[in-house]
């Protein structure tokens, strides 16, 4: 299959440039030479399709299948039985391993962040971790029962939203504040203003996810995905990740921020990051080592 230092390599440089404001500028989409921006993201694109293209028809002609995504994807079929062509299977992949997997990671770095800065959080999330999974696997149905852990990682996007900002294009002339706004327009609501309005959330910019607790969110004040019925496809599927690699590393590894001190915010094209993140692990028993 592919070499997954090679794939990992591309996609990470496929990441840094579609993660651009670059693609959001159709005037600059033009490729002036090897060296030029849109020429680096089309050459970039080519490379990465051509590996993703070699392995889907390695594991046609193989058959091979595993417990993986693409061994699930290439086995389903449409409501008339026909299966994903190359090109839908590439699609998919593409969401997933791009899309579906930076903002997820860098979600986990804010959540880890701010539980490293809230010991009576984490205590909280390390009582109710020990008292659902034990040592046991965290299976849907445990993670299902992990409610705190549930309010914590909607607190953190809360605080932390990935994307600032959401755009839609409206159908039709809208009123904002007694200025119309006319059809065809984009308008940009700003999530993480939106995420700090105290008639929205009492004591706004105080980490409390007991918020949360026992509460449906307001889809109009929570909107981390963004909203409507152009949310973000992958919402449940982030929001059980993050459930996992949190609750497993609660349950495996004691970790601490190195300085003790709130990571500031950087951006990294179109998303909220941390700047910098530097954590370290200490042993959980005197037995383990560092």
């Amino acid at each position: 299959g592919i070499a997954a230092s090679g794939l990992a390599e591309l996609l990470g440089r496929y990441a840094d440039l579609g993660n651009s404001w670059l693609l959001f500028l159709p005037a600059l989409h033009k490729d002036l030479g090897p060296k030029s921006p849109w020429g680096r993201v089309r050459r970039l694109r080519a490379e990465t399709d051509a590996a993703l293209y070699a392995e889907i028809a390695r594991r046609r002609e193989s058959g091979h299948r595993g417990d993986d995504i693409l061994s699930l994807l290439l086995d389903a079929t449409d409501e008339a039985g026909e299966p994903l062509t190359d090109r839908e299977l590439r699609d998919e992949l593409i969401t997933l391993l791009l899309a579906g997997h930076e903002t997820t990671a860098t979600g986990l770095e804010w959540a880890v962040d701010r539980l490293l800065l809230e010991p009576r959080v984490l205590a909280r999330i390390t009582d109710e971790v020990r008292d659902v999974l034990g040592e046991g696997e965290p299976s849907p149905e445990r993670l299902a029962k992990l409610e705190y852990l549930d309010a914590v990682i909607k607190e953190v996007l809360r605080l932390r939203p990935v994307v600032p900002n959401v755009a839609r294009r409206i159908t039709e002339p809208l009123e904002i504040e007694g200025e119309t706004v006319p059809a065809g327009y984009f308008v940009a609501p700003c999530i993480y203003l939106a995420h700090r309005r105290e008639e929205s959330y009492p004591d706004a910019l105080r980490f409390y996810p007991e918020r949360f607790l026992g509460k449906k969110v307001d889809p109009y004040a929570w909107l981390p995905f963004g909203g409507g019925a152009r949310r973000c496809i992958g919402m449940a599927f982030a929001m059980l990740e993050m459930k996992v690699v949190l609750a497993t590393l609660v349950q495996k590894a004691r970790l601490r921020v190195h300085g003790g001190k709130a990571t500031p915010i950087g951006r990294r094209g179109i998303t909220f990051s941390p700047r910098t993140l530097r954590l370290v692990r200490e042993a959980r028993a005197a037995s383990q080592g560092p």
